[in-house]
Protein backbone atom coordinates (compact mmCIF):
# COMPACT_ATOMS: atom_id res chain seq x y z
CA UNK A 1 0.00 0.00 0.00
CA UNK A 2 1.46 3.07 -0.53
CA UNK A 3 0.21 6.97 0.59
CA UNK A 4 1.21 9.86 -1.61
CA UNK A 5 3.01 7.44 -3.54
CA UNK A 6 5.89 6.37 -0.93
CA UNK A 7 5.29 2.77 0.79
CA UNK A 8 4.19 3.08 4.13
CA UNK A 9 7.85 3.11 5.68
CA UNK A 10 8.89 5.99 4.35
CA UNK A 11 5.67 8.24 4.19
CA UNK A 12 6.42 7.53 8.64
CA UNK A 13 9.71 8.68 7.89
CA UNK A 14 8.25 11.67 6.07
CA UNK A 15 6.02 12.50 8.90
CA UNK A 16 8.23 12.24 11.74
CA UNK A 17 10.33 14.55 9.57
CA UNK A 18 7.93 17.23 9.36
CA UNK A 19 6.57 16.68 13.38
CA UNK A 20 10.33 17.17 14.11
CA UNK A 21 11.37 20.09 12.64
CA UNK A 22 7.86 21.49 13.55
CA UNK A 23 8.15 21.08 17.05
CA UNK A 24 12.07 22.92 16.54
CA UNK A 25 10.56 25.54 14.77
CA UNK A 26 7.89 26.21 17.61
CA UNK A 27 10.34 25.75 20.13
CA UNK A 28 12.72 28.51 18.51
CA UNK A 29 9.77 31.04 18.20
CA UNK A 30 8.74 30.52 21.86
CA UNK A 31 11.61 30.54 23.84
CA UNK A 32 14.27 32.44 21.77
CA UNK A 33 11.88 35.08 19.94
CA UNK A 34 8.98 35.61 22.43
CA UNK A 35 10.49 35.06 25.98
CA UNK A 36 14.23 36.44 24.77
CA UNK A 37 16.24 33.74 25.93
CA UNK A 38 19.30 33.87 24.50
CA UNK A 39 21.73 30.79 22.68
CA UNK A 40 23.99 29.36 25.51
CA UNK A 41 27.13 30.65 23.67
CA UNK A 42 25.42 34.22 23.40
CA UNK A 43 25.07 34.28 27.12
CA UNK A 44 28.93 33.74 27.52
CA UNK A 45 30.27 36.09 24.98
CA UNK A 46 28.55 38.88 26.61
CA UNK A 47 29.83 38.00 30.25
CA UNK A 48 33.25 37.73 28.75
CA UNK A 49 32.55 41.06 26.12
CA UNK A 50 35.36 43.88 26.82
CA UNK A 51 38.99 43.91 25.84
CA UNK A 52 40.58 43.63 29.17
CA UNK A 53 43.16 40.99 30.60
CA UNK A 54 40.18 38.99 32.23
CA UNK A 55 38.05 38.93 29.38
CA UNK A 56 41.17 38.22 27.02
CA UNK A 57 42.11 35.45 29.19
CA UNK A 58 39.14 33.67 29.72
CA UNK A 59 38.70 33.60 25.72
CA UNK A 60 42.08 31.68 25.77
CA UNK A 61 44.14 34.37 24.51
CA UNK A 62 47.27 35.26 26.26
CA UNK A 63 47.67 38.35 28.09
CA UNK A 64 50.81 40.24 27.59
CA UNK A 65 51.72 42.25 30.84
Amino acid sequence: MTILGMPEAMFAVFVATILAGSLGAFHYVIVHVLLGKPFRDEAETAVTSGDGPEAIAERGGEVDD
